[in-house]
């Protein structure tokens, strides 16, 4: 059981995460401190990423 809890709580860390790295990323290409390709292929990046870590999360979640 304490498994599963960590695992719901990275997922929602993780989510959380993610949010918040790409509202700082807009906030940036809003005021043009960066780049806009970089910040759209780190904000793209990001969020497969972490779509697959939650997803593989959710996966073991329900198998165990």
């Amino acid at each position: 059981m304490e498994i599963k809890a960590f695992m719901i709580f990275a997922i929602v860390i993780l989510i959380l995460f993610l949010i918040t790295i790409n509202n700082i990323m807009l906030i940036a290409i809003k005021q043009n401190k960066l780049k806009k390709g970089l910040a759209l292929s780190y904000m793209i990046l990001s969020i497969f990423s972490g779509s697959a870590i939650s997803s593989f999360l959710i996966w073991k979640f329900f198998i165990s």
